[in-house]
């Protein structure tokens, strides 16, 4: 009974009256101004410049479709279909090209493009702490717990390093993803309108789809399957009748329907192309691939120590050492949260706890892939495991679980003072008090044998360490003692913060310190995650990248239509940017045909001067000691054209003009047949098309050679229509060396005709003697079916919130003005 002494509930009592945050209607709005202060000193770097946020993949792909369809719309005020820029052409929305239609980046449409994409970054790591709060207090939670889940959501590792990598569609489903539980909880716990919330559920799903982030949204829709059945088992013991279940799983059901139709403009194309077009439609999958970019031990003493595992960050000043090839963000959620989240589980005892106690290690144990057996059963009996690769994406289940439960464990100890009464008091504090002092024996050890324990460490967990090299004749464990200073102090860093939060929760559990303590503790993780985080928040010059050079220049000032092979001399689609078609570029979704043909994965063919004839690479830009096989490009000479000091320009008059027309073809029994004839053959390409099928005219090989005024040129290029001029005086094949893809459409002087797909990859057709003209247009029926479905659904879930909720206000005002 010594537990429930009178004076310390007497000084609780005494405190919380003279302020009680839970009745000021400011304190909300001013902790969250808090935290946008905190975000701005963490981004201050960006914000008070004119620089753009560095992203490694926005710099190296992103940034390029991002400018690709803003300056299209503004143009045209349309969507581009196709990107003609990078390897021969693929489809613009099919193949995915980022946030096309994700309607929360509208700011890429405003302003410099360079500015902008770091303004929605940083817009959404604000948001996904304002979404986080909401949610909590769904879960009745108070103000100041909702607010200490909004914090370690918000400045979590998780969430913010992905800004160095520039992973936006990471982001944006880390963000929303707050909502989908928050809706679905509401819908079952019947707050407002049931039907508005299931709907809103659907809304939110559609978008997180549109993010896009197929993988994350798959995992989106595992955690509200789980979440869903937890909730309708629960209700089956609660009324003891099966038809009680039926209503709120076929809303449910409903709401991801919803969520698929909204996002049909985007999905329903990319996800047909992604599975029947693409390379990921046939050889990516199996073990080896899912288990590749997963986590590892040194990942899981990560979340307490962030520095362990070690990141590589863009000033040089941290190094990875663990088992992955290479890694740019971490996984992290902070060792409050972990404290907080534990109390919270185990203490908190709540049935909703329980679940995401549960989901959270469902997370982590997924995300460990390989390292742990139990990744098999997810393997052979989740569908689509075997294709989805970097299990490690997953954690923003993990980071949402155990921030929501770091408020219940924190609401936990709110009640324990009101109530004058705690449940698993001895549990309480093991935790409150054994985190931080697990933490303060890992600083002490570190500090006196660091190396000792990274050796007991690879002697356990990572005996390959000594052997594996990171860099030429340095090893990871080499690397780990170089981040060794950074392990130590930050361990006892983990240590303060974490010791301060359970100074400032045992004061106000004593009552010692009123209701006002606990807001220190909540700017604990802000402050902890403004300190670790910066490492993952840079600025670069735009204009070092991706300004006009005198490569860009040169080619710009250029007659006629020309293929470009960069030989790693540039970035990979900094041509493309300057409308400067390029051999391959940075993408990965480009059409199997044409991957096929470069040799797969490692591009094994980029180098044969077969393949790069056949590709129309007319320019190579290499480095001035290029020693490409010139002498076996072709009969013809290739010449240097221009030099711009360590790089030069190389011109290949072998290579096949982007359309010419040939009078011979063959039609080989398979398509492998005709990539080896292509990169291996003699034949004369410039006389020879390979083809799949028999044109639909009679082509009759000209014995005397091809007449000399037969031409075809290119009259018109644009990205969603090409118009080609063509004169013969015989039946031809009309081939154009851009990718073959079924959204292509083709007419001879307005009748419409087949397109073929030749040499494996490209396009054909068959023009008659005597026709002038050949059109293609791009029209995917799949897209206009996704859009008007994407239109419709969107028009009708609008109106059915709309109409859900006035008619709520009209039936219950009285309910829903009490509701929160």
């Amino acid at each position: 009974m010594a537990k429930k002494k009178s004076a310390p509930v007497a000084r609780t009592k005494k405190a919380t009256t003279s302020f009680d945050p839970e009745q000021l209607r400011w304190f909300v709005p001013a902790m969250l101004g808090v935290f946008l202060i905190g975000l701005i000193v963490l981004f201050r770097q960006f914000l008070f410049s004119n620089l753009m946020l560095y992203g490694s993949d926005t710099i190296s792909a992103g940034l390029f479709y991002r400018m690709f369809l803003v300056d299209f719309v503004h143009a045209h005020g349309t969507i581009p279909q196709w990107d003609p820029y990078i390897f021969c052409g693929l489809p613009f929305v099919e193949a995915f090209h980022g946030d096309i239609f994700y309607p929360l980046s509208f700011l890429k449409f405003f302003g410099s493009i360079f500015r902008m994409l770091g303004y929605i970054l940083f817009m959404h790591i604000f948001l996904a702490g304002i979404f986080m709060y909401w949610t909590a207090r769904q879960f009745n939670l108070s103000k100041i717990a909702s607010l200490m889940a909004a914090v370690c959501y918000m400045y979590s590792a998780w969430l913010i390093s992905l800004v160095a990598p520039g992973h936006d569609g990471k982001i944006y489903v880390t963000t929303l993803y707050p909502l989908t539980i928050a809706f679905l909880h509401r819908a079952f716990e019947k707050k407002g309108n049931s039907f508005v919330n299931f709907t809103m559920l659907g809304i939110v799903l559609g978008v997180i789809i549109l993010a896009p982030h197929p993988q994350m949204s798959y995992y989106t829709l595992w955690s509200l399957a789980f979440y869903t059945v937890f909730r309708l088992i629960v209700l089956w013991r609660e009324t003891g009748r099966f038809f009680s279940i039926v209503r709120p799983g076929f809303l449910t059901v409903y709401s991801v329907v919803i969520g698929l139709m909204i996002s049909a403009i985007q999905f329903y194309p990319g996800y047909y192309y992604t599975t029947h077009f693409s390379p990921r439609a046939e050889g990516k999958s199996g073990w080896e691939w899912a288990t590749s970019w997963s986590l590892h031990q040194e990942d899981v003493l990560s979340q307490l120590i962030p520095e362990f595992s070690g990141v590589t960050t863009q000033d040089g000043t941290s190094y990875y050492w663990g088992k992955n090839a290479f890694k740019d963000n971490s996984e992290s959620v902070g060792p409050i949260a972990i404290m907080l989240a534990l109390i919270g589980a185990l203490c908190y005892r709540r049935k909703e706890s329980y679940f995401f106690l549960g989901l959270g290690l469902f997370a982590l144990i997924y995300a460990l892939g390989a390292t742990t057996p139990i990744f098999r059963i997810f393997y052979w009996l989740i569908p689509k495991v075997k294709a989805l690769r970097a299990a490690s994406m997953i954690m923003f289940l993990f980071s949402f679980s155990t921030s929501l439960l770091a408020g219940m464990g924190l609401q936990y100890v709110i009640n324990g003072v009101r109530e004058r009464k705690f449940d698993r008091e001895k549990v309480f504090n093991y935790i409150l008090f054994g985190l931080p002092g697990l933490l303060l024996l890992l600083a002490v050890l570190f500090s006196i044998a660091g190396k000792g324990m990274i050796n007991a460490w690879v002697a356990i967990f990572y005996s390959e360490a000594p052997h594996k090299m990171i860099q030429q004749n340095v090893s990871a464990l080499q690397v780990a003692y170089f981040n060794l200073p950074t392990i130590q102090s930050g361990a006892w860093l983990a240590f303060l913060v974490t010791g301060l939060t359970t100074l400032f929760v045992w004061l106000y559990r004593s009552g010692r310190a009123g209701a006002g303590v606990l807001i220190l503790a909540i700017l604990m993780p802000m402050i902890h995650g403004i300190r670790f985080n910066a490492r993952f928040v840079g600025v670069i010059d735009p204009s070092r990248t991706w300004g006009p050079n005198p490569i860009t220049e040169y080619f710009t000032a250029l007659p006629g239509y020309h293929r470009v092979f960069n030989f790693d001399v540039l970035p990979p689609n900094l041509l493309p940017h300057f409308d400067i078609p390029v051999v391959v570029g940075y993408h990965g979704n480009q059409p199997r045909w044409y991957e096929q043909l470069l040799g797969g994965i490692p591009k094994a063919n980029l180098h044969n001067p077969r393949f790069l004839n056949t590709v129309s690479a007319d320019y190579i830009v290499a480095p001035q000691k290029y020693q490409l096989q010139r002498a076996t490009m072709g009969p013809l000479p290739v010449t240097e054209a221009s030099n711009f000091g360590n790089i030069s320009v190389y011109h290949n008059p072998n290579a096949l003009p982007r359309v010419y027309l040939v009078d011979r073809y063959r039609v080989p029994d398979s398509t492998s047949e005709i990539y080896d004839q292509i990169l291996r053959g003699t034949s004369d390409l410039h006389r020879l098309v390979y083809l799949e099928k028999e044109p639909p005219l009679p082509v009759i090989p000209d014995t005397m050679q091809m007449q000399s005024d037969d031409s075809a040129w290119i009259a018109d290029y644009g990205v969603n229509s090409v118009t080609l001029g063509v004169h013969c005086s015989t039946n031809k094949l009309l081939v154009l060396t851009d990718n073959y893809y079924d959204a292509w459409h083709a007419t001879v002087d307005g009748t419409p005709t087949e397109v073929l797909r030749a040499n494996g990859t490209f396009r054909a057709v068959a023009v008659p003697a005597g026709a002038s003209r050949v059109v293609y247009t791009y029209y995917s029926k799949r897209y206009q079916i996704g859009k008007w479905l994407t239109l419709l659904t969107s028009l009708y879930a609008l109106l059915a919130v709309g109409a859900g909720l006035f008619w709520s206000r009209r039936s219950r005002p009285v309910e829903d003005g009490q509701e929160e």
